[in-house]
């Protein structure tokens, strides 16, 4: 079918292809239609886990522990729910189903009537607002310390300040002599950021442990502070998480490149201050870098095999195989469940793959979020590895299932294989206040015990820790 296809209305596209046509061409992201919580999809009164929607259907995941079981063309009632509130009713008919690792994944025509995602998302907005202005008035203010709402009084006042003297070197006319402000601005801004930065950590730690507190303190943050940090393009990104998630592979990319983003002065300077919260990103990355090198130097009599699970960008590969020659071969195979990351982990490394003429290759392999943690579904197929590494997914895992998950990759490394593992660290420098608070960023910090304790009952010939220069990152390097 052609383009004009696109315009034409469903009820012109009987066909299963030309229903198929219409559903990808016209399909919105849950996550992008909606920016904070996802409205639940109830089918026949039980609440799914709604995925996209079109003008004329929708798809979901069924819960776990949903027994029904839906067929092809069974009439189905549906409602959009935010919590006791309804924003869409009707009718409609299952037109597909699919096994999936979540569950069962359905695709649901509509009955008689049409799904507007404008009118939705209009509503969606409205009652957000409403529900966003009752759950603040009824916060208990008294939770949130008084040492806490005045750091959030300096930084705004710290930013807004300097933001006076950017706007009046921007009104000046003079790019270049702007350029220069902003740097003497960033010189300035970063050591007193920095100081407000610790203070705050060591304000909320404590309350990381009462769960009231952390709410009223995190809704603060929300509505009092975090709209000074949206201009900085990386701080907005971690905060409205438009894959879904956090740490997306474009933050890993911001972070490393280091350069200034924005259209105004102001909106580069708050990018650097981001950028300032996600230097141990970058130190990881070459630390990793430095890992591989010396692994491939080691003497062996075979190819060095490496395998980075949650690889992101991987740029710690493109830019070691950017070496003018390598010592012996190298199998690189990078796993992440974003195809983005991995065509731009290809794409980068494409180049010097040829260049080094059969010694190098990299083997890009996708895997859905859950899946990543299937060791036997990963490893299964490959043959020992000499180096298993992964840069922060251990962050958004729990004591048990992360040393579960690190004791399972240990299994497959060869005799002398090396096992990587990152962590934020738990520390008065730490990343938590900005991530948590200002990003809603939510992750597990270790400490050096912490991390030497996922490694307790292997078979280890050597367990070592290390620090990054920024004091924020714990890697744990586990020999077989």
């Amino acid at each position: 079918m052609g383009l004009e296809s696109r315009t034409k209305t469903y009820e012109e596209l009987r066909g299963a292809e030309g229903r198929q046509i219409f559903f990808r061409a016209q399909r919105y992201r849950s996550q992008d239609l909606f920016r904070r919580a996802v409205p639940d999809l109830v089918i026949n009164r039980v609440p799914h886990t709604l995925d996209n929607v079109s003008m004329s259907g929708l798809a979901a995941v069924s819960p776990p522990t949903d027994d029904q079981v839906l067929l092809v063309r069974q009439p189905v009632s549906i409602q959009l729910r935010m919590g006791g509130d309804v924003l869409f009713s009707g009718q409609g008919q299952v037109v597909r189903t699919e096994e999936t690792h979540k569950g069962m994944r359905l695709g649901i025509s509509l009955k008689d009537c049409r799904f507007d995602p404008r009118e939705i998302v209009a509503q969606y907005d409205e009652l957000e607002v409403r529900r966003s202005l009752a759950h603040f008035s009824s916060l208990d203010n008294s939770l949130v310390p008084e040492a806490y709402r005045a750091v959030c009084a300096d930084v705004i006042n710290l930013f807004r300040a300097y933001n006076e003297t950017l706007e009046e070197a921007e009104r000046m006319g003079n790019p270049e002599g702007a350029e220069k402000v902003l740097t003497a601005c960033e010189e300035h801004i970063v050591p007193r950021w920095q100081d407000l930065w610790r203070k705050a950590n060591a304000i909320v730690e404590p309350l990381m442990d009462d769960p009231e507190a952390l709410r009223a303190a995190k809704r603060y943050t929300e509505v009092v502070l975090t709209p000074d940090f949206m201009p900085g393009a990386i701080i907005r990104r971690s905060y409205e998480k438009p894959l879904g998630y956090p740490g997306d592979f474009q933050i890993m990319q911001m972070a490393y490149d280091w350069k200034r983003e924005g259209k105004t002065l102001h909106e580069k300077l708050i990018h650097r201050i981001g950028l300032d919260v996600g230097e141990m990103l970058t130190n990881r990355m070459v630390m990793m870098r430095e890992i591989i090198a010396r692994m491939v130097l080691e003497d062996r009599d075979r190819p060095v095999r490496a395998t980075s699970v949650g690889c992101g960008p991987a740029r710690e590969v493109s830019d070691y195989l950017k070496v003018g020659s390598l010592p012996r071969k190298v199998d690189f195979t990078l796993i992440d469940q974003d195809h983005e990351a991995l065509s731009y982990a290809y794409e980068s490394t494409y180049a010097d793959v040829l260049r080094h003429g059969g010694k190098a290759s990299v083997n890009c392999l996708h895997a859905a979020f859950n899946q990543l943690f299937h060791t036997e579904e990963l490893f299964g197929r490959l043959a020992e590895q000499d180096l298993i590494y992964t840069l922060g997914l251990v962050d958004y895992l729990k004591p048990r299932r992360a040393r579960v998950w690190v004791q399972s990759l240990f299994q497959y490394l060869a005799p002398g294989g090396k096992l990587v593992i990152s962590n934020l660290y738990k520390s008065p420098n730490s990343s938590l206040w900005p991530l948590e608070f200002v990003c809603d960023w939510t992750l597990f910090y270790r400490t050096e015990e912490d991390m030497l304790a996922l490694a307790e009952g292997l078979d280890a010939s050597s367990v070592t820790t290390e620090i990054d220069p920024s004091g924020r990152v714990c890697m744990l390097t586990i020999r077989k």
